[in-house]
Formats: structure tokens, C-alpha cells, sequence
């Protein structure tokens, strides 16, 4: 193969190849980058759209309504990217929770007990129905909304007023009045922790 480069070398085709070969790399090393860029400018322009509050509620919806994911992280990173939004960002959280709670009130007031039984399974016969029920007992739709203002499962006392045939408007107004004050300590303790690195930031960067 001496002969072959050889060739290439008094044919000056080495010197083609190797900035061929030099461009591609250039090419394939700007890919990833330009590509990171690129979805930090998708959600930097998500992060000033009137989608955002609105994916949000969506969030906050599918939370309330199936009880798949505790809903507080999420409304932190929520507020940590945008935090000049804060106000539509917790607005659109307890709109959201209410409407999906909303939701899974009539729906089970619509099919019935056995709806529980299979999304829910033994989620009857557990501590937090038991006790659900005692609060429920005692204070009605507002014990509902003391649990929701506290880091506590819902979907107990939701569905246990649900079951009751409590009227919709009622436990979507249990749900905002705890909601309010859940999510408002949440949005208040993430603005003061961004402030507080803020601050800090600031300092280290004086002389």
C-alpha cells in the first residue's frame, strides 16, 4: 500500500482528503451542540409562551385526576425555569388541580364504586381511607380541604365525598381553597431559595 500513498502524495489527492476528512469531523462535532442549542431555544421560547401556564394546569390535571405523580416537584421546576412567571405558573396549578379532581369527583359519582376498585385497588381497605373517612366524618368537604393544603394524599377524601354524592362545585372548592395554600407555600419557598442563591451569587462576585 507504500505505492498507493505515494501516489496520493504526488497527486496532492492526500491533501483533498484530509480536508475533507477535517470538515466532516468539523460538521459532526458542531451537530451535538447546535442540537443542544436547539432544544434550549425551544424551551426558552416555551418558557415565554402562553403555553407554558397552560402545560402546567395540564400537569396539575392529569395529577389530581389519577394520583400517578405527586404534582409539588413538579410545580418547583416549574417555577426554578421561570421564575418571573411565578404568579400564571401558580395560578394555573390550582386551576388545573381543582379541574382534574373536578373530573374524577363526577366521574365516579357517574360509574360507581367499582371504578375505585379497579383503578384503585385496596386503596378501600388501607390506614389512609380509615382515616380519610374520620376527617371526612367530622368536617365534611373542608376536611377535604385541610388535607389538601397539607402534604397529604387527596384521593381518600376525594373519592370518599364522591362516593357520598357530594355535589361537584363543592369538592372543586375544597380542592382550590387547599390548593391555594399548598401550592402557594411551595411558590413562596422556591422564590425565596432562588433569591437567597441570588444573593449569593452576587456577593462572591464582589470585590
Amino acid at each position: 500500500m507504500s505505492w498507493l500513498a505515494a501516489f496520493l502524495k504526488r497527486s496532492r489527492m492526500q491533501s483533498v482528503v484530509e480536508r475533507y476528512r477535517h470538515a466532516r469531523e468539523q460538521q459532526h462535532a458542531e451537530a451535538v451542540p447546535s442540537a443542544g442549542l436547539a432544544w434550549t431555544a425551544v424551551l426558552h421560547r416555551l418558557r415565554f409562551s402562553p403555553l407554558y401556564p397552560a402545560l402546567v394546569a395540564l400537569l396539575a390535571l392529569v395529577s389530581a385526576a389519577t394520583g400517578l405523580y405527586p404534582f409539588g416537584p413538579v410545580l418547583a421546576a416549574f417555577v426554578v425555569f421561570a421564575p418571573q412567571r411565578w404568579r400564571s405558573t401558580y395560578l394555573a396549578a390550582c386551576l388545573g388541580a381543582t379541574a382534574g379532581s373536578m373530573l374524577l369527583a363526577h366521574t365516579v359519582q357517574i360509574l360507581g364504586a367499582h371504578l375505585i376498585a379497579e383503578f384503585f385497588p385496596g386503596l378501600e381497605h388501607s390506614q389512609k381511607w380509615m382515616r380519610a373517612e374520620k376527617w371526612v366524618l367530622a368536617y365534611g368537604a373542608w376536611g377535604l380541604a385541610a388535607i389538601a393544603a397539607l402534604p397529604l394524599p387527596q384521593l381518600p377524601p376525594l373519592l370518599i365525598l364522591a362516593l357520598a354524592h357530594t355535589p361537584t362545585s363543592l369538592i372543586g372548592l375544597a380542592i382550590l381553597a387547599g390548593k391555594l395554600l399548598k401550592y402557594g407555600c411551595y411558590v413562596w419557598c422556591v422564590r425565596l431559595i432562588l433569591k437567597a442563591i441570588q444573593k449569593g451569587l452576587h456577593r462572591a462576585q464582589e470585590p
